[in-house]
């Protein structure tokens, strides 16, 4: 029996009847299931019609399986959600990476103002086109790319908030004291307390222009509204003085004729070298305590260059003190010249080969100075530090004679490249004839050990 649904255009074949059987003696009642149950299905809402045929086991077509969408809607819903949690977090990443870089430049910006406001601005190059330095013109980026600007905070960290225990010593521009700076170097940082000057900035790079072996290097400065600060690099045995005479300016021996040869020429060549420059750079306060020692005696020239950022227009030997390193002939012409660095070196090598201090207290207070004696000296081995010994007379001679050179009148000074020249024979000269003097002691040691095979 085929029954049509007027509501939903769709057939469906009955089912056969199901039997049931109530009691042996009963009639047999056949139920039409199919009949009954599309009449059930009239009275249903046509969404559940429609639901329930589609689930039925009809064979209809249809488009949409309605519990395989249901099944699938929260698996997506998952998906997104995670995609979107994962976007969220980058996004969050990405917003605290920019705000960090911001707070550091931010950051970098006050480091900045802050170091810009500790330290007075160089003054522009216009303020001392009058007085301009002959070296400007030799200056170059390169020469001086390593000079440092440091500030008044690093440095009072680098020396304890400028500690007298680490004073290492004084020069004529001030208090020069030992200092670790923050990326672990140690130097020495010489301190002047004084109003700030529209040279110091270009007369620094001149410092720092030069460059040589034997002469101290300049690492860099510092200038505000009370002081200027000059830092070098630090050598541990400090200068040569230290190790020729005591606090009074008598000989201690601790150098040999060797390494005072050695501590000449070196400080020669660095002098030379400060001459050689174009236009020449006069030293014009040569002397024993600004020849400093590295940790393997290596001399070098400190202290150079600094003449006209002390006082403008000074003149080496306008002073009223006794300094026996000063020309003499600058008292009446009042012009310094290379020649005036010669005589200098002169009585530095007097020093090392007296072992005696030239302004010491026992030579200030006789009226026959270390110059004076040199010049009259008949006996050299009264004149010669005594704990040299005999081997080193020769040398102490040769010196000697180099040194009278240097501190005679200005015409016949040496220039300090042909002092090098000399310093350099004496020094090979000097190292054959220890050599032979060593080669002697062995050979009697051997004569001496044979004669017990005889």
């Amino acid at each position: 029996m085929l029954f049509c649904s007027r509501f939903s255009g769709i057939c469906s074949v009955p089912r056969r009847a199901n039997t049931v059987n109530l009691s042996p003696f009963s009639p047999r009642l056949v139920v039409a299931h199919s009949s009954i149950q599309l009449q059930k299905e009239l009275h249903k809402p046509r969404n559940r019609r429609i639901a329930a045929i589609v689930d039925g086991d009809n064979g209809a077509p249809t488009l949409t399986p309605v519990k395989e969408a249901r099944g699938n809607n929260p698996r997506k819903q998952k998906v997104a959600a995670l995609i979107g949690g994962v976007a969220a977090a980058l996004l969050v990443v990405i917003i605290v990476v920019l705000v960090y870089i911001c707070l550091m430049r931010v950051k970098r910006f006050i480091r900045r103002t802050s170091e810009t406001e500790s330290s007075v601005p160089s003054p522009p190059v216009e303020w001392e086109r009058g007085n301009m330095s002959p070296y400007a013109v030799a200056l170059s980026v390169y020469n001086t790319q390593n000079l440092r600007q440091l500030t008044v905070l690093e440095l009072e960290q680098a020396t304890c908030n400028f500690n007298e225990i680490n004073i290492i010593g004084q020069c004529r521009f001030g208090l020069v004291y030992k200092g670790l700076l923050q990326d672990g170097s140690i130097v020495a940082i010489k301190r002047r307390r004084h109003a700030p000057t529209q040279y110091f900035f270009h007369e620094v790079k001149h410092i720092a222009h030069v460059n040589h072996v034997h002469v101290l290097r300049l690492i860099g400065y510092c200038q505000d509204a009370s002081q200027q600060l000059l830092v070098y690099e630090y050598l541990p045995n400090g200068n040569v003085g230290n190790h020729l005479y005591d606090a009074e300016g008598l000989p201690i021996g601790k150098l040999g004729i060797r390494q005072r040869l050695s501590i000449a020429l070196g400080a020669a060549k660095g002098l030379a070298h400060l001459h050689n420059l174009v236009p020449p750079l006069l030293h014009m306060y040569f002397r024993t305590s600004n020849v400093l020692l590295d940790e393997n005696f290596t001399a070098k020239v400190s202290d150079y260059g600094l003449t006209k950022l002390l006082v403008k227009g000074h003149h080496a030997g306008s002073s009223s003190a006794i300094d026996y390193f000063l020309d003499p002939e600058l008292d009446l012409s009042k012009k310094f010249s290379e020649k005036s660095d010669v005589y200098s070196f002169g009585v530095f090598l007097l020093e090392l080969i007296s072992g005696r201090e030239a302004n010491g207290r026992i030579q200030l207070s006789s009226g026959d100075n270390l110059i004076l004696q040199a010049k009259g000296c008949n006996d050299l081995g009264r004149f010669v530090d005594k704990t040299l010994g005999d081997n080193s007379m020769q040398a102490a001679k040769q010196m000697m004679e180099l040194a009278l050179m240097c501190i005679d009148a200005s015409q016949q000074r040496l220039q300090m490249q042909i002092v090098v020249q000399e310093l350099e024979r004496i020094h090979r000269a000097s190292e054959i004839s220890q050599f032979h003097v060593e080669a002697d002691e062995e050979i009697g040691a051997v004569a001496l050990g044979s004669e017990l095979f005889k």
